[in-house]
């Protein structure tokens, strides 16, 4: 792979392989990427496989999907990188092979096909164990003993659609595995495990409607709802039929129940098996806090009941914040995903997402204007009158051109209009020095922003928008919005020290300068205590079971620290 990183603004794919070669482990680990949305339609493509014998591509027969599909066959497509490590540990459970030898064309129960993809630069010499095309070293021989067809998509005929069948694929991070049902309906394989042919192949019949039934109609399973909605909600889903029944499919009815809402559409039209249609239905509305959930049926199709029992019903739930329930909100980013009530507006292909315990924003891999937001809850600023948001922060540039922007923006009217309160890019956002390696943490700065504007507001919501300009990668975490001052925040300082803490009665305090005074502030900002003329100890038994910030005056300046009261 070229290292002059612009070659690949308008070619995603290519920067996949900059991004593993320092995340692998996240390809298997830390984030659970949902490529194509589960139940997406996968169009149809011809590729060619290599000859294994002598590296020549065979071009007097091709591997059409839609032919496999149409004659009823399950296709598992596995689209890797030699040099990705992941792919190669996966290549060497043996599952992709036992899917050959007990299902595939030379078995007595063929009823699946493997389709194996080299995604990115890959030759005949790396397949056999030595560099890409880029120069990037192969993981192994990806050749020995395997029987399924070895599709290098770098080499022609196959180059030509190379990046239209990654794109069609939603191809985000090798490796990538799908199982596409006959009916064009793909879903992604947990490819945790050893040998799990038998396992994939029992998805078959759980999973892929039959294709046999005359009168027969699914919906697809992508997600209609946002996660989160503000205040009073009303949005109008939609969602897809298709028919997989031998008969055309001419009118169905759907059913959809919100709560006690329960109500009916009648859909007509004329479509050949596996042809789908986009249904618009009732409007799904309400003024309820706390998660909602609503369910779309199949009812009837061509005035009958359904043949068919797999994917004829679908629910989705969402978190409905229509009153604000707290004043104050934390994201720590502890967990694989954004812990609700945030909520994470993801634009770009799933490269934004929590690794190491913070929230990256890979604009290393996201082309120009990629976009991510991130919200917190409603919150009720009623009782602020000193409101403000922190939160830590590291950004290198990838080199002087790199604007990379990070905005923080407020609403108190739902999210109709936004206040923009923090707004940097490039230089000014900059924690360190530019760097043209895939960037990861290392030394976070606390930024902290007043709010003090929006104090007495009862509907809050503050939002983190990120901007890729394809230059490297934002980290953020530590996320606190609180009624306390803006700059009151733990900082580093090896000078003082506190202890024991959690404390419950007596707090000790180590000083190298003299302390003329301590503060201290509660959750909500609120100045709750100050010491003067302080020597070794203060006393906090009076104070009530919590969090609290000491604000520490020396000859020197401020300096804060975060205790625990028992």
């Amino acid at each position: 792979m070229p290292p002059e990183k612009n070659l690949f603004t308008n070619l995603n794919y290519k920067r996949m392989k900059k991004f593993f070669t320092f995340f692998a482990a996240i390809a298997l680990a830390a984030v659970s990427y949902a490529q194509l949305p589960a139940g997406s339609i996968v169009p149809d493509f011809t590729v060619y496989e290599i000859d294994k014998t002598n590296g020549n591509m065979i071009t007097d027969q091709s591997i059409n999907l839609y032919n496999l599909l149409n004659d009823g066959k399950t296709v598992f497509i596995d689209v890797s990188a030699t040099w990705c490590g992941p792919c190669w540990n996966f290549h060497q459970t043996g599952t992709l092979d036992g899917i050959w030898s007990n299902y595939g064309p030379n078995s007595s129960n063929y009823d699946s096909y493997v389709i194996w993809m080299e995604g990115d630069e890959g030759n005949y010499s790396s397949l056999t164990g030595g560099t890409d095309a880029g120069g990037s070293s192969s993981q192994g021989n990806w050749l020995n003993g395997v029987e399924y067809p070895i599709v290098p998509l770098h080499l022609a005929p196959n180059a030509t659609n190379q990046s239209t069948i990654l794109g069609n694929l939603g191809l985000a991070y090798y490796p990538t595995i799908y199982m596409v049902c006959p009916n064009r309906m793909a879903f992604e394989m947990d490819r945790n495990g050893s040998n799990q042919a038998q396992q994939w192949h029992g998805l078959i019949a759980t999973t892929c409607p039959a294709t046999t039934n005359t009168n027969d109609a699914v919906l697809g399973v992508d997600r209609i709802s946002q996660p989160t909605y503000y205040c009073e909600y009303s949005f109008q889903p939609q969602i897809k039929l298709q028919n997989v029944g031998t008969a055309p499919l001419t009118s169905a009815t759907l059913r959809l129940t919100h709560g006690s809402d329960v109500e009916t559409v009648d859909w007509t039209g004329n479509l050949a098996q596996y042809e789908t249609a986009t249904v618009t239905l009732p409007a799904v509305t309400g003024t309820e806090n706390g998660n909602q959930t609503f369910t779309v049926e199949i009812v009837s199709v061509n005035g009958q009941t359904d043949e068919g029992n797999t994917l004829n019903t679908h629910s989705e739930t969402f978190m409905a914040q229509v009153t604000a329930q707290a004043e104050t909100a934390t994201q720590e980013f502890s967990g694989s995903t954004v812990s609700s009530p945030w909520s994470l507006d993801d634009q770009t292909d799933d490269y934004c997402y929590i690794y190491e315990g913070a929230l990256v924003f890979n604009a290393y891999s996201i082309s120009n204007g990629g976009r991510a937001d991130l919200y917190s809850p409603l919150l009720n600023f009623s009782n602020h009158t000193t409101p403000s948001v922190s939160f830590d922060l590291c950004y290198k540039r990838y080199n002087n051109n790199s604007n990379d922007k990070l905005q923080i923006m407020v609403s108190t009217d739902c999210g109709s209009t936004w206040t923009t309160v923090f707004d940097k890019a490039g230089a000014n956002l900059a924690t360190g020095a530019n760097t043209t390696s895939n960037y990861i943490a290392d030394a976070y700065e606390t930024q902290s922003i007043d709010l003090s504007q929006f104090a007495g507001q009862e509907k809050v919501i503050v939002k983190f928008a990120f901007t890729s300009n394809y230059g490297n990668n934002i980290w953020i975490d530590n996320i606190n919005i609180s009624n306390q001052p803006a700059g009151i925040e733990e900082n580093e300082d090896n000078s003082i020290a506190i202890f024991p803490n959690p404390a419950k009665d007596v707090l000790n305090i180590t000083s190298e300068k003299a302390i003329n005074q301590i503060d201290v502030y509660d959750v909500n900002g609120k100045l709750v205590k100050s010491y003067t003329n302080v020597n070794n100890t203060i006393n906090v038994k009076d104070l009530a079971t919590g969090v609290y910030m000491l604000n520490i005056t020396t000859e020197d300046g401020q300096v804060s620290k975060k205790i625990v009261k028992e």
